[in-house]
């Protein structure tokens, strides 16, 4: 069957030269270390997954930022522990995409900005709607500022605004959306959407919005549901993201019946061939018109991102390196003598 055609709202003015990304939606993913085979140990630190990952794919989402704000300390390590022309997307903090954040993972100043009367649900969050402006303009503030070592150093590919499931299409979200531009200039903006109020509701009215505010529209490969946003490949930007949720229906479902399934559970699935080539062929039909284009995968259980990811590569006509000759490699960074930034000997667990 033939690719469904994408929503080209964004149009250069000539054909432009299409890069393509591929990289999964976090590197130190519970499931792939203690269970997968992609790394060569499971003891490895952080610093040296990062290492290992960046040799095979040249991208990655920071999904931690999405729990706690993102620390300039940690961007400043990732921008000097990978590869000339790597690139990261971060995730937005939860405050500022409609979540509920969790009560004991408040930073201090957003847990003072608190009214008294503010309690954690059986669940141990704090409702998003407790929070005063305020607090969201502390978090804008120190995303920002904490964003910088990335951008400095030419690696932040875009940062991803997932809004919650149960933010709805309206004047009051539109508007938000449209404020994240100068909320977070000089960066790409990705905007994931996941209820159908935006799309199919209001297909033609949040893609040109989108637009007109210089925002990518993220696509979604995923279960559809009634409630779900449409799985419609678009493009409203110069950079597209296509994040790959894999098509695990029932693990969807039991979310939408009120339980809580573990990431695995919900998000966990292995593309087949024939599912990942028309993928590929989604993204290749905004081959010309994107000057890059982001394949993230998000079905995370154990090694199922990394075999997809690399088989994305593959049919996209990219290179993927020899695994035991990158084996060989690590082996002899391993036995050299260690140093941080600095200088200093290299702490583990710095990174995500």
């Amino acid at each position: 069957m033939p690719p469904e055609t994408p929503l080209l709202v964004h149009r250069p003015p000539e054909p432009v030269r299409t890069e393509f990304r591929v990289g999964l939606c976090a590197w130190q993913d519970r499931s792939m270390i203690e269970r997968g085979h992609f790394y060569p140990q499971k003891t490895m630190t952080a610093e040296e997954r990062l290492w290992w990952y960046s040799r095979f794919f040249d991208s990655v989402e920071v999904n931690s930022t999405f729990y706690a704000p993102l620390s300039a300390r940690n961007a400043v390590l990732w921008a000097e522990r990978t590869p000339p022309g790597f690139l990261f997307g971060v995730k937005a903090y939860a405050l500022l995409t409609g979540h509920h954040l969790d009560a004991h993972r408040l930073p201090e100043p957003l847990a003072a900005m608190l009214p008294a009367s503010a309690r954690p649900s059986a669940r141990g969050q704090i409702e998003n709607r407790l929070f005063p402006a305020e607090a969201r303009d502390w978090a804008f503030e120190a995303f920002r500022e904490a964003l910088r070592p990335l951008q400095d150093a030419g690696k932040l590919g875009y940062v991803l605004f997932q809004m919650a499931p149960w933010v709805r299409h309206g004047p009051e979200a539109l508007g938000y959306l449209e404020s994240l531009p100068a909320r977070v200039p000089g960066v790409t903006i990705a905007v994931e959407l996941r209820d159908a109020s935006w799309l199919p509701a209001h297909t033609d009215e949040v893609l040109a919005r989108l637009a007109r505010a210089g925002l990518a529209y993220v696509s979604v490969d995923a279960p559809r549901t009634r409630a779900s946003v449409a799985t419609t490949t678009a493009l409203t930007a110069p950079v597209a993201v296509l994040r790959m949720h894999g098509r695990n229906t029932e693990g969807f479902l039991s979310q939408l019946r009120g339980q809580s399934p573990s990431v695995a559970e919900k998000y966990g699935y292995l593309y087949n061939e024939g599912e990942l080539e028309e993928i590929v062929a989604r993204g290749r039909g905004l081959e010309g018109y994107a000057r890059r284009v982001h394949f993230q995968l998000n079905n995370n259980l154990e090694d199922a991102p990394a075999i997809n990811g690399i088989q994305i590569k593959e049919l996209l006509g990219l290179a993927v390196p020899e695994r035991e000759g990158v084996l060989a490699e690590w082996r002899e960074r391993r036995r050299q003598p260690r140093s941080g930034p600095s200088g200093g000997p290299a702490a583990p667990g710095m990174l995500e």
